[in-house]
């Protein structure tokens, strides 16, 4: 009997254990699907307001050009020209104009339409203007070529006559000498001739005044006898500046020469290449409202004339005129 019973508590404590854990079960599944509902209750609440802020983001995107339209056409105005809104105001009286013909429909009343065509046709002339005016057309030049005669001054005054140019030749003694055909041609094809002294050696020439004088007057007689003519034109060696003192100057205008220099040095003796050209054309671009006259300083010498052509096109595709020297110049110098 007892071992009866002893079974019994067993077995019921056993149902009570499997009872609680049914139980736990059931609250554990329970539990469970009380979160499923409470997630799936919140996913449906975020996606509610996320379709809400949705459309509260469009609404506000479609009302910004709406706002924004007054104020880009304000600034558009305020921004135009003067003509520009003037002509805005002309479109903007178009109707008060084509309802005048229907009262009078003479041919007078169509009047006020054809002077916006006016405006226009006026400012696409002013627009153009500039670019038919780059250079003065009568705009002189002067080519200066220094230390001549040389072996090549034939062949630079045959290209000076195939644009039909003029310029002035300042020589050295010894090289009017040795080359006295390439002066008289000069002379007989109407280039100014000018004196540059015997030396061409800065020490030897600006010794005094009398040096200067005395050189210029050697060269003077060696040209006079060659081709008859007196010239006045002189150019000392390296420019007049710093040698040229006061009293070198009085010599030399007590003795009646103009001195020039130029206001355009290529530095071809330098470069000797095309680089020269872009030289001579940038400091005349800078030169092109200067009311003076324009005077280049070039040298007899290949590398000179290899690239003038450059040169000479360039001149005249501006307009420009190449002109020589004369004595009743004022001269350009340095100082």
């Amino acid at each position: 009997m007892k071992n009866i019973t002893a079974k019994k508590v067993c077995m019921m404590a056993i149902e009570k254990k499997m009872r609680k854990g049914n139980i736990l079960k059931i609250i554990a599944f329970l539990g469970f699907i009380l979160l499923l509902l409470f997630y799936s209750f919140f996913l449906l609440q975020s996606k509610f307001f996320l379709k809400a802020d949705a459309s509260e983001s469009d609404d506000k995107v479609v009302e910004a050009p709406v706002n924004n339209e007054p104020i880009d056409a304000e600034l558009e105005i305020d921004d135009k020209p003067i003509d520009t809104i003037e002509e805005d105001r002309s479109t903007d009286e178009k109707p008060t104009t084509i309802k005048e013909p229907t009262v009078e429909p003479t041919p007078d009343t169509k009047n006020p339409t054809i002077p916006e065509i006016d405006v226009e046709k006026e400012i696409d002339q002013e627009q153009e203007e500039p670019k038919e005016t780059l250079a003065p057309p009568s705009r002189a030049v002067y080519l200066t070529f220094d230390d001549g005669p040389h072996k090549v001054s034939k062949d630079i005054l045959a290209l000076l006559d195939e644009y039909d140019a003029k310029a002035t030749f300042f020589m050295l003694d010894n090289n009017i000498k040795n080359y006295p055909d390439a002066v008289k041609e000069m002379v007989s094809k109407g280039h100014s001739v000018g004196l540059h002294g015997v030396t061409h050696d800065k020490h030897k020439f600006y010794q005094s005044s009398k040096s200067v004088i005395g050189e210029m007057e050697q060269t003077q007689q060696t040209v006079q006898e060659l081709t008859g003519i007196e010239t006045d034109l002189i150019r000392t060696p390296f420019g007049s500046a710093p040698h040229m003192t006061d009293a070198y100057k009085d010599a030399v205008e007590a003795s009646g020469y103009k001195m020039w220099d130029w206001n355009i040095d290529s530095r071809d003796w330098q470069f000797r290449d095309s680089r020269y050209v872009d030289s001579v054309i940038d400091q005349l671009n800078k030169l092109n409202r200067v009311n003076e006259p324009i005077v280049i300083l070039l040298h007899e010498r290949p590398e000179t004339l290899e690239h003038l052509p450059k040169l000479l096109n360039y001149l005249k595709e501006q307009g420009y005129e190449l002109k020589a020297l004369e004595s009743s110049m004022h001269p350009i110098q340095l100082f």
